[in-house]
């Protein structure tokens, strides 16, 4: 079984070191790594040729987010020969065992689609803020290392292996994420088409948090996380139209409430990035139909043709 570990980079060179250093010591001889380059402009692609010379470097023509970079870099991989592929942050960092673990659950499970670790904090063994708000289930299986899987709504896309079979099913990830959401959509798209979604226990993992978005203005993206908020939740396919409406607005309620009352978040703000989300209604409400019935996102959103990925060195061996 060949993984393919794409590492998914915008100006993050001092976070590869390390994290390369981490995958060449996981004890997998089946694994090819590449490094998805956002259009960086920092040393990050230099830096990869020269000391990791067993990367694959695929480099995108811009930076073109989380969603349309990956769905590039998978037709790449599965192009290679890969049975699964993991999507990665530079900014994360694994544990002794962490992909083998993973593989083995995947192996032995005939309708694995998506699998993650569990997450520790970057410098403590204590369970990180998506274990603790997201699957507080699984804090105990993972503090006793367990190895068998548990099942979840959805893996959390800094660090996430899915099988090609999955892909092609379920299809890629919608491009109308740009950045956030786009593996919690994936995730309940799977679910929904019958795919299991679990995280392994006995494999750990830590997330910085940020990394990958630091030097950037923190407003404009958590404006842009609000925004795939209401998206997720209007195209919901488990619920009708008229029930994920009645979520969304709901949504948005409670929102300017705990915004007023931290006094965050100002009505204003919180109403434009609403307006904004729902502006382009039927196209969100073909969204929903298209999960609904099980239908497979563009590829490339407003491309009519291929991105153009420049891939740069590499070879069939392990980093």
């Amino acid at each position: 079984m060949l993984i393919g570990v794409m590492v998914l980079n915008y100006n993050g060179a001092r976070w590869l070191p390390p994290l390369f250093e981490a995958i060449a010591k996981q004890a997998n001889e089946s694994l090819r790594v590449y490094l998805v380059d956002n259009g960086s402009d920092d040393e990050s692609v230099e830096l990869t040729r020269r000391d990791h010379p067993g990367v694959v470097i695929l480099r995108m023509p811009g930076n073109l987010g989380y969603s349309m970079a990956y769905n590039a870099a998978m037709s790449h991989a599965f192009a290679d020969g890969c049975d699964w592929v993991i999507w990665a942050n530079n900014d994360i960092q694994l544990e002794q065992g962490c992909i083998a673990e993973m593989t083995r659950v995947a192996s032995e499970s005939a309708v694995g689609g998506v699998f993650g670790p569990a997450f520790l904090e970057w410098n403590t063994d204590e369970p990180n803020y998506y274990m603790r708000g997201a699957h507080p289930q699984a804090i105990e299986a993972m503090q006793a290392r367990r190895r068998t899987p548990v099942d979840v709504d959805w893996v959390e896309g800094s660090l996430l292996m899915v099988s090609r079979t999955c892909v092609e099913d379920v299809g890629p990830l919608d491009p109308c994420y740009f950045f956030y959401w786009e593996e919690y959509d994936f995730c309940r798209r799977a679910r929904y088409r019958g795919w299991k979604v679990a995280l392994v226990p006995s494999a750990i993992a830590r997330h910085y948090a940020g990394g990958s978005t630091q030097g950037h203005r923190d407003d404009r993206f958590q404006r842009l996380k609000t925004r795939n908020y209401y998206i997720c939740t209007l195209t919901n396919p488990y619920k009708s139209w008229s029930r994920n409406c009645i979520d969304a607005v709901h949504l948005l309620l409670v929102r300017l409430k705990a915004g007023a009352i931290r006094k965050e978040s100002p009505v204003l703000t919180e109403l434009a990035v609403f307006v904004n989300a729902i502006a382009d209604w039927p196209t969100i409400r073909r969204k929903w139909r298209r999960d609904q019935s099980g239908g497979q996102p563009p590829r490339f959103q407003g491309v009519e043709t291929p991105v153009n990925v420049e891939v740069i060195g590499g070879s069939q061996a392990k980093a």
